[in-house]
């Protein structure tokens, strides 16, 4: 799967942002696989792409306001 991955944080203008291909991930016991069609960047990415804000364990792949088809549902 193709993502935008945040290693460390830094100002948007530098580009912390790296276009990478992940493995796709396999739903677990009450977990379903989205197909995203679009994501949207709010503040609060931004916050996290800036240091703003506490991180959650890095690496990691910012956007939470997506929009997508369930592909699988986990057992």
């Amino acid at each position: 799967m193709r993502a935008m991955l945040l290693r460390a944080p830094k100002p948007a203008e530098g580009g912390p942002l790296e276009s990478v291909e992940l493995p796709e991930p396999e739903p677990g016991p009450g977990e379903i696989k989205v197909r995203v069609g679009a994501c949207g960047v709010c503040r609060t990415d931004l916050h996290i792409v800036e240091g703003d804000l506490d991180l959650p364990k890095l690496p990691v792949v910012p956007g939470h306001q997506i929009v997508g088809v369930v592909e699988e549902v986990g057992d």
